[in-house]
């Protein structure tokens, strides 16, 4: 059994390339960020990808958002370094999303758009472990959600493809793949009692763990079980990383994979 951990650590005072095992931060203003965008379909508060250019960390975004629910404006600082974020829509700014260091293997993170952060690194088949976990700081001004996807490929592309389960301050989860321009429910928006709903200050704690064995998925949330997921409905075997979407304040531990 491997183990893949991501650090973090003290803020470099150079952007020169780092190694996997001893992952820093550079924070990357929005007027240094390139972007290549190529344009996809998403629906409101859910993903879309597209391809990228290469910052701090590796932008991609996907179609415009349209309604009244758009990214708040964060005054962001960059990505992590050897990460890659898709955004959801095509006018999202890097300059909204903020990836701080808090401590090491912690990110506080400020969104902002909505997006999948992943290193291709990690990425496991068929018996393997993915954790992160979250801590929402404060309530978003209605739920949003943020959790785990595995299966992923071509994360950069128009055949993306992945599975994600995610939950909410009000206690709720929902299970999903990502197919290209689409999204497919496994499970929609579902009360657990074991997933905690957020607290009059809007804080709540959500370590989620994912355990493929058997060409099945078993999900977890702060050790209880909540769903399993089977290989016949949803891709498991892929790169794994984290989901956020917009508007929220969390401090997050990154995707670790145990293989």
């Amino acid at each position: 059994m491997s183990l893949h951990r991501n650090r973090a650590r003290a803020l470099p005072q150079t952007t020169q390339p780092l190694s996997r095992t001893s992952i820093r931060f550079v924070l990357t203003s929005a007027a240094a960020l390139g972007v290549a965008v190529v344009v996809f379909g998403c629906s409101k508060g859910e993903p879309a990808t597209s391809n990228s250019g290469p910052v701090a960390g590796t932008l991609s975004v996907g179609q415009p958002q349209t309604g009244a629910d758009t990214d708040h404006a964060t005054a962001g600082t960059g990505l992590p370094t050897e990460y890659t974020a898709v955004f959801d829509h095509s006018d999202a700014k890097a300059s909204n999303v903020s990836y701080t260091e808090k401590g090491p293997g912690k990110w506080e993170v400020t969104t902002g758009p909505a997006h999948i952060l992943f290193s291709p690194a990690d990425t496991a088949a068929n018996k393997f472990t993915v954790s992160a976990t979250f801590e929402q700081l404060e309530a978003p001004s209605h739920p949003e959600a943020f959790g785990v996807f595995i299966g992923g490929s071509n994360l950069n592309g128009p055949t993306v493809k992945y599975t994600y389960f995610i939950v909410r301050g009000d206690g709720m989860y929902m299970v999903k793949v990502r197919d290209g321009a689409n999204t497919r429910t496994i499970t929609n928006w579902t009360a657990n009692p074991a997933i905690p709903k957020q607290d009059a200050k809007g804080k709540g704690l959500y370590g989620i763990r994912v355990d493929v064995r058997d060409k099945v998925a078993s999900v977890s949330v702060n050790g209880v079980p909540i769903t399993t997921i089977p290989a016949k409905d949803a891709p498991l075997n892929g790169i794994a990383g984290v989901r956020i979407n917009h508007n929220l304040h969390l401090i997050v531990t990154p995707a670790t994979v145990v293989r």
